[in-house]
């Protein structure tokens, strides 16, 4: 049985051609790097990740959280039923995917709300803290496979860079 390969399929492959009378060049952009920009763009407004407030707020501000979370959620479900998302770009989607789902997981409000306002305070801060530690490494290795600039406002929910390795570790 002979394999059909679709056009878009060979037009993303080839960069140009020639002839006798000249040649065409092109570059086709891949069509995942605009999914992605999209996904930096979206995520960049999303003050869940982007606005650092202190425990006795994370608490406070818990039910605004539980709601951005969602609409992440749904947000990354509807690009990853694009076409052009791609099996590498989906892969990243899936995992911020599953963080936010970890992260409603552990803030169920229903579930804590008989625990001590400490104890829910430290708990609602520390999924916070994670959730934004997870977006913020698949938002990094989305930027440099893709090429991408990382919004200012979401640049803060980056992993912190290495530091020196001569310098001794503090633990």
């Amino acid at each position: 049985m002979m394999a059909i390969m679709k056009l878009g399929d060979v037009l993303r492959r080839i960069k140009g051609f020639s002839t006798p009378l000249g040649g065409i060049d092109w570059d086709v952009p891949l069509p995942q790097r605009a999914v992605a920009n999209k996904v930096l763009v979206y995520l960049e407004d999303r003050r869940v990740l982007t606005t650092v407030r202190g425990v006795p707020e994370a608490l406070h501000d818990a039910p605004q959280y539980i709601e951005s979370v969602q609409k992440i959620r749904e947000t990354l479900t509807q690009v990853l039923m694009e076409p052009d998302t791609g099996d590498e770009l989906a892969g990243h989607l899936k995992m911020m995917r599953a963080a936010c789902r970890k992260y409603l997981d552990q803030v169920d409000l229903n579930r804590i709300s008989r625990w001590p306002h400490e104890t829910r305070a430290v708990l609602v801060a520390t999924a916070l803290g994670e959730l934004r530690g997870a977006l913020g490494i698949q938002t990094g290795i989305i930027a440099a496979r893709y090429k991408l600039d990382v919004p200012d406002g979401l640049a803060a929910a980056l992993p912190a860079p290495d530091t020196d390795d001569d310098e001794p570790a503090l633990w």
